[in-house]
């Protein structure tokens, strides 16, 4: 077979011009992180977050939480909820029992829950949590970024910051601002270490905290979850039990099969 040889040498120019692209893209982070300075934007970050795990991240998990929760009644009370995620974009929560009875379910840009005696109940959103500790290693870069800004945060605003002593990008607000939606990004490890967004009232912030972070499978988890809202606990998770890479079936994070 003919080639024409004009041909060959577009292709060939359009390859080494994307690759040079990714690699440039790559050191200006390295770069970044080397130096101790703010990458050009929040897609550099997430890009970075990405590129670090994305071929070893762990595709499914699953865990038991020990919850501590805020009621409406302003009591405290603790429960045991049991997790399940396929990545990206998955995650059903069993709370109390694995029987079924009542199971939170987080599908796409869609979250369905089932309590026994009442119909199946959706309703539109994402879990910023899922998105930023998770999906964001397992899928296209441009996914992450498109979703993250329908959530409303501002990637083109990026500042550096310390947390806990620990060097931090801080996506979505400038330096000062502790009230806009955001999300803090360890410097080393390239993991969410905080995230504040629109509390159960809209004029009150929620502080998400992760720490204790434990490495599994090519990956990472917090073992330790909190969320504060006006300095008052709302909720504290703490992980057990961890399962990287389970068999889960597609059947767990089907909508229809909860009723």
């Amino acid at each position: 077979m003919r080639h024409d040889s004009r041909i060959l040498h577009r292709l060939a120019t359009a390859i080494v011009t994307a690759i040079v692209t990714a690699a440039a893209l790559m050191l200006c982070v390295a770069s970044a992180e080397a130096q101790g300075t703010t990458p050009a934007s929040g897609a550099d970050v997430l890009r970075a977050m990405h590129d670090r795990y994305a071929s070893t991240w762990y595709s499914t998990i699953s865990f038991t939480q020990a919850t501590t929760r805020r009621t409406r009644a302003d009591s405290l009370i603790h429960e045991t909820w049991y997790e399940a995620a396929k990545l990206p974009g998955r995650l059903r929560i069993d709370l109390g029992v694995q029987d079924g009875a009542h199971v939170l379910l987080f599908n796409g840009d869609s979250t369905f829950a089932k309590f026994t005696g009442y119909p199946v109940h959706r309703s539109p959103g994402r879990n910023p949590l899922l998105i930023l500790g998770f999906d964001v290693y397992k899928q296209p870069i441009e996914r992450t970024m498109a979703l993250l800004q329908i959530e409303g945060f501002d990637l083109a605003t990026v500042h550096t910051d310390t947390l806990d002593g620990h060097p931090v990008y801080v996506v979505g607000a400038p330096a000062g601002d502790s009230t806009s939606k955001q999300f803090w990004v360890d410097r080393d490890k390239l993991i969410v270490v905080r995230l504040l967004t629109t509390g159960q009232a809209p004029a009150i912030v929620s502080d998400v905290r992760f720490t204790d972070y434990q490495a599994i499978a090519g990956g990472w988890i917090a073992m330790h979850v909190t969320v504060t809202e006006g300095g008052r606990l709302m909720q504290e998770e703490r992980y057990s039990n961890v399962r990287a890479n389970p068999p889960l079936d597609d059947a767990l994070f089907d909508p229809t099969a909860l009723r």
